[in-house]
Order: C-alpha cells, then structure tokens, then sequence
C-alpha cells in the first residue's frame, strides 16, 4: 500500500489550515482600528466661565 495513513495526513492538514486561519482573523482583528484615533486620551480640560474665570477642571484618565 502506497498510502500508510490518509486519516493522519487529513488532521495535519486540518490542522494547519485551521492554525492559519485563526492567524489571520487575529491580524485582521488587530488592524482593524489602525487608521482611527484612539477611543481614550489622558486630558486635562479647563472650563470657563463668560468672564474667562476656571469654573470647573474635567480630568480624563484611561486605563490600558
């Protein structure tokens, strides 16, 4: 017989076809929001009044 264990080489196949798969949702996944600004930035924001008095200090902090 030729062929020894088709069955074998069937699941080493699967498996590399599935490991590169999963390889490439997850690059995909992870280039998806390449291009777009970041959802959180750490800022600091002064409010003022008509009169140009600080009435209020917004603080923004992201936690990664």
């Amino acid at each position: 017989m030729a062929i020894r264990n088709p069955s074998r080489r069937l699941k080493i196949r699967l498996a590399l076809v599935l490991a590169l798969a999963i390889v490439a949702a997850v690059a995909a996944w992870r280039m998806d929001g390449a291009d777009q600004q970041p959802r959180c930035t750490n800022d600091r924001r002064e409010e003022r009044d008509s009169s140009g008095k600080v009435v209020r200090i917004v603080r923004t902090a992201c936690l990664d």
